[in-house]
């Protein structure tokens, strides 16, 4: 693999590392101040608002205007330094109230610094590189969440506390959240040290470019995103029911869990770390060869095939109670969560230009945090009264949601072949 390409990527292993400890402990955090369960997927929602209203905002800033020291680089570098500060604030909070501002700053950082960074691979690698660069940054991705989904569960084994008294976070999570912001600092100064990006024309604010020109090409664009705007909902609808409802649906089913003060509580939400661990790994590993079997088998089917298993993991985690059949199961949802972090990119990315790249990646994640918000307004309501009051078929609902997805994947017009550009 090109050092150039590690190096635009590595960044996201900080980064993940601080997003795997908020995934796998953000609802114990929520829950130990205080929180009903079906008020989780409420307080959920700063991921999928900040991300609607930053991502696009910020691409689109690093698209028309650079300074000295590059267009993406600013944005990168200030938006690193809120989230560090934003990851020491979050378990140290004292109340509920306290821990929800925490994470809308830990959410809106994080969003600010996803859009430019991502848009480095547009930027800095030649088109047909494009494939190897987003599954080179899954990889990163895959192994940050691995290491932080685990880093509560092993700093308990070496002798942290991990459980909770009412009001507090364990201080197993509250070391875990400092080591994240340390990983922050030193692998996105990584990537800010070793990667130069390119002097453009179009570095400099675009007085010059005609608007029908800039219509044009955000246009075309639309036309190619569009057909992968509804597997994007339907496959995210699903890893948001995975995020918010693992951990009591795990303590409650598999160790018998009856409040989130006790031993049995704790030792669910660790090995519901441990499983965010395994499908991460697992995508971490399976996107070196993706680029290889899409080209062998095309995107669209490759991807569909992915969902198709990670609906079936989603889907029977309420069921299974042994670890070695939830790590399986955990195993197929990394599966798909790699063809999700890579697949919808190589589909509509053929045709982003470096003078469109962030508004790309904005709106790439509007088609992700949609179906949060849509699960995070509608899932309360859900388990109150049709489920009265059980999270347990919740997962099974995250399952058929992700199925659709690989049903609608199949159904995209064929889109493996290179768009041709006048």
């Amino acid at each position: 693999m090109r050092p150039r390409t590690i190096n635009i990527s590595i960044g996201y292993l900080g980064l993940q590392i601080a997003f795997g400890i908020q995934s796998a402990s953000l609802s114990r955090i929520f829950q130990g101040l205080g929180a009903p369960v079906e008020q989780l997927a409420l307080l959920w929602l700063a991921g999928p608002v900040t991300g609607l209203l930053i991502q696009p905002v910020v691409g689109a800033l690093s698209d028309r205007y650079g300074t000295r020291f590059g267009r993406r680089r600013p944005y990168i570098f200030g938006s690193a330094l809120i989230v560090m500060a934003a990851l020491v604030t979050l378990p140290l909070a004292a109340s509920l109230a306290v821990a929800v501002a925490s994470i809308w700053l830990l959410e809106a950082a994080m969003n600010a610094l996803h859009a430019p960074y991502r848009a480095l691979v547009a930027d800095t690698l030649p088109v047909a590189d494009h494939a190897r660069g987003y599954a080179m940054q899954t990889v990163f991705i895959g192994l940050g969440a691995l290491a932080g989904a685990c880093a509560p569960m092993l700093l308990a084994q070496a002798g942290l506390s991990n459980a909770a008294l009412p009001g507090q976070t364990p201080p197993s999570i509250r070391f875990a959240f400092v080591a994240a912001a340390a990983a922050v600092a030193l692998s996105v100064g990584w990537t800010l040290a070793t990667v130069r990006e390119p002097r453009r024309a179009d570095a400099t604010p675009p007085v010059s470019a005609p608007k029908a020109k800039r219509f044009a090409a955000v246009a075309r664009l639309w036309r190619v995103l569009r057909p992968v705007a509804a597997i994007q909902f339907a496959c995210w609808f699903g890893l948001y029911l995975l995020w918010v409802y693992a951990t009591p649906v795990i303590a409650a089913n598999v160790y018998g869990a009856t409040s989130p003060f006790d031993a049995a509580y704790a030792r669910g939400a660790d090995f519901v770390g441990v499983l965010f661990g395994t499908y991460n790994g697992v995508a971490g590993i399976f996107a070196f060869v993706l680029p290889t079997l899409f080209r062998r088998f095309g995107v669209r089917r490759v991807h569909a095939a992915a969902l198709g298993a990670g609906a079936v993991g989603l889907a029977a985690l309420a069921s299974c109670t042994g670890p070695i059949a939830l790590m399986g199961c955990a195993g197929l949802i990394g599966v798909a969560y790699a063809s999700m972090l890579s697949a919808p990119f190589v589909l509509a990315g053929r045709v982003v230009t470096s003078a469109t790249a962030g508004m790309f990646i904005g709106a790439m994640n509007i088609f992700i945090v949609v179906p949060q918000l849509v699960a995070g307004l509608t899932m309360g309501w859900i388990i109150a009264h049709p489920l009265q009051g059980s999270v347990v078929p919740v997962l099974p609902l995250g399952g058929l949601a992700m199925l659709a997805g690989a049903w609608l994947s199949l159904r995209l017009p064929a889109v493996d072949e290179p768009t041709r550009t006048a």
